[in-house]
């Protein structure tokens, strides 16, 4: 995780508090994990159903189940990792994530989770404010050309100190995760897997793992999990493993060649430029399904100047073979009650509709609508500047993104992937 950018808000918030935890009720405990969920934003969080499956299975066998417990995904952090704030809140990295079954990610969550079911932070209060206080003074103090190489250092190792947990409080985490996860139903034992993937994630300076270097060795870990792992498990119902959810809607199809690119033009509902200051995510989410097909101009700026003319004339000027018109007929979100524990109770609408124009002879190749709407409780406000994917209105506008995207690709000549064939069996090898 790119601490850097998130660790100031993350650090004052823990600042912020009272010198001790133990008298802070649910609601002040909540809000500071809101702060460090706000700080975690920007590096795109994501709400996945089989995640969230595991964790209010894990929920359920808790001690706190006074926390409004949510789970998250991280798109943008290479690492593998996983953490929990304060009131509840949990994240896995996108890259961990998807190399885990159900069963690993259950032990994985667990142990997370635990940091928070055993007050671990509460017990580590006073280092956070020795942390936080040395942080923010160091980046007082130091000034000059050397200074941002010293609060890139001082950043960083706060951090570390902040998100240290004792061996002692790792091997408590691990205990609790494992039978977090055998009581919510899961085989536990698969969690020497979990430990043994993290052992395979991409390289990390020495360095960085010296600092963080908090955690037992995996090798320990791995083996006193094991033999856990050797007693008698409980006999106890096997879940169905769940699918991990897709973010890219336009899987499942290839290129088609040549390629048939697609100039894109986002209007409102006049036929004029949408100016909404949510177009810039909306339009983001529309390129990133569309490129990886070769279906999109890249760096098109049809999608931005104000005032191109003719839409069609301008697409043909720039080699696209289509024009895909986007009318946002709405795209809008309103609290609909007072906030509580698990969020602002809100509802959200995204209605859209395309047009998919032939450049050569401006024939209507294909046209559709797509509207979503949801009653929802989102954790942090919607923003009017970006379009949050954490939030009911930014995760309904990257489902019609995703979904006009497939659409378009399809009317422009896009096909499915072509099956594999089946492995041959062993019977069906032909003799040497």
């Amino acid at each position: 995780m790119n601490w850097r950018r998130c660790l100031p808000g993350f650090a004052l918030a823990f600042l912020a508090l009272p010198s001790s935890l133990w008298a802070v009720d649910v609601q002040e405990e909540v809000k500071v994990g809101r702060e460090v969920m706000e700080e975690v934003r920007p590096l795109g969080l994501t709400s996945d159903p089989a995640l969230d499956e595991i964790g209010q299975r894990l929920s359920g066998v808790v001690q706190r189940k006074d926390l409004p417990w949510r789970f998250w995904v991280i798109e943008d952090w290479r690492t593998y990792n996983a953490f929990a704030a304060p009131g509840g809140f949990v994240f896995i990295t996108r890259t961990y994530y998807e190399k885990l079954n159900d069963d690993e990610a259950a032990f994985v969550i667990g142990h997370e989770m635990a940091h928070v079911d055993l007050d671990h932070y509460k017990r580590n209060v006073k280092r956070y404010h020795e942390a936080n206080l040395g942080h923010l003074l160091l980046n007082i103090l130091v000034k000059g050309e050397a200074g941002g190489a010293w609060r890139t250092a001082t950043d960083i190792g706060a951090t570390a100190y902040m998100t240290h947990f004792s061996r002692a409080l790792e091997k408590e985490a691990d205990l609790t995760g494992y039978h977090l996860a055998e009581a919510a139903g899961y085989d536990a034992r698969e969690a020497v897997t979990a430990l043994s993937k993290l052992g395979e994630q991409p390289e990390v300076h020495p360095w960085i793992v010296n600092l963080y270097g908090t955690h037992p060795l995996i090798s320990s870990r791995e083996d006193r999990l094991a033999a856990l792992g050797g007693e008698e498990p409980q006999d106890m119902p096997t879940p169905e493993p769940s699918p991990r959810h897709q973010r890219d809607l336009t899987q499942g199809l290839e290129p088609f060649a040549p390629k048939l690119p697609i100039a894109v033009r986002i209007l409102a509902p006049d036929g004029k430029r949408w100016e909404d200051s949510w177009r810039k995510n909306f339009t983001r989410h529309l390129h990133l399904r569309l490129t990886p097909l070769g279906f999109v101009i890249a760096g098109d700026d049809l999608m931005y100047k104000p005032d191109i003319g003719d839409p069609v004339e301008a697409a043909r000027s720039r080699d696209a073979k289509y024009l895909l018109l986007v009318t946002v007929n709405e795209m809008s979100t309103a609290e609909t009650g007072s906030a509580e524990l698990r969020g602002t109770p809100v509802r959200s609408v995204v209605d859209v509709s395309a047009r998919l124009i032939s450049v050569a002879d401006g024939v209507h190749a294909w046209e559709a609508g797509f509207s979503r709407q949801q009653e929802c409780r989102d954790i942090l406000t919607a923003d009017r500047e970006i379009l949050y994917t954490d939030t009911c209105v930014g995760a309904l506008a990257e489902q019609v993104a995703g979904e006009l995207a497939l659409a378009a690709a399809k009317a422009a000549g896009a096909k499915p992937a072509e099956p594999r064939p089946a492995a041959a069996t062993t019977d069906e090898r032909q003799p040497e």
